[in-house]
């Protein structure tokens, strides 16, 4: 069975779509369709049902999926366990990282990573926080660094940076507005909100239930799927929200944002190295544990 067409089939099945797929492998869809069809053809069954643009599994699809994650991840440790004999790492280290530490921890600690191994070729996927805590789960990506601490059975999870939230707006929206003395006075302001999933969202939630107040009580103008996408708009005055002072402190800094103090307490959060327990870690993922845990001590 040619590896080339597992890893065309492989593509499909994760993203659901042959162009997709093609677009990621750098190939063209044809030569996607037809790495797929010869599988089909060499196995005796339909590995996709195609209905429309949707693509779906079939039961054969499922099977030789989980066998071919096997394999490539039996070629990836034999290929590292060599790199290693010859005092090298090499191969693919596959992270996930939510939206804050994907662009504003991730990159710094890669930076010096790669300068000691640079071998290795990283993927790195990028989700909210429950996104990547589920793909770690599955085995989709070997380690992640997220916003909230996972409650899911089988994640192991390890305390990194820690980060504060701040409720931010734009000078612009204060003016001409009493200036709020608690979370109850802002109700009736104009709100962004992150996507449920979101570390940050988790913990604005845990802050309005404190303050017993509902969140349909508060008057939402818009729902985003970033940190840096509800950091803009509340840059173009369209309403309030609970940032990370991580992300927010660039505009703070220059003036075009403002904080809000209608927390009575510093709301503190860590950021968490995770990785599904159990699973056999090929040598490049145990040394960027390593490295993370030693580059965020105290």
């Amino acid at each position: 069975m040619d590896f080339r067409k597992l890893e065309a089939f492989c593509k499909v099945y994760e993203l659901k779509s042959f162009s997709k797929a093609g677009l990621e492998l750098q190939l063209s869809q044809p030569t996607i369709s037809a790495h797929v069809a010869n599988l089909e053809e060499e196995l005796g069954v339909p590995l996709f049902d195609r209905l429309g643009r949707t693509v779906l599994p079939t039961q054969a699809g499922e099977v030789l999926y989980r066998g071919a994650k096997q394999v490539f991840q039996q070629v990836g440790r034999i290929n590292s366990e060599i790199g290693l004999l010859r005092d090298m790492v090499v191969g693919d280290l596959l992270l996930g990282g939510s939206t804050i530490p994907a662009n504003y921890i991730m990159p710094s600690l890669l930076k010096t990573f790669l300068g000691m191994y640079p071998s290795l070729r990283v993927h790195m996927t990028i989700g909210d926080t429950d996104s990547i805590i589920r793909q770690v789960g599955q085995g989709r990506v070997e380690l992640g660094i997220v916003g909230s601490q996972p409650e899911q059975q089988g994640i192991a999870s390890y305390p990194l940076h820690r980060d504060e939230l701040v409720m931010v707006a734009a000078p612009c929206l204060t003016e001409g507005r009493p200036a709020p003395a608690n979370l109850r006075d802002l109700r009736a302001w104009p709100w962004i909100l992150r996507q449920r999933g979101s570390g940050t969202r988790r913990f604005l939630e845990t802050m309005l239930k404190a303050a017993a107040i509902p969140i349909v009580d508060l008057k939402v103008s818009l729902w985003v799927e970033s940190t840096e996408a509800a950091i803009q708009c509340v840059r173009a005055g369209l309403g309030v929200s609970v940032v990370s002072k991580l992300a927010a402190q660039p505009y703070l800094d220059r003036g075009e944002l403002v904080c809000l103090d209608v927390i009575a307490q510093k709301l503190e959060r860590s950021f968490f190295l995770i990785q599904r327990q159990g699973r056999e870690l090929l040598p490049a993922a145990s040394l960027f544990i390593e490295h993370v845990r030693n580059a965020t001590k105290g």
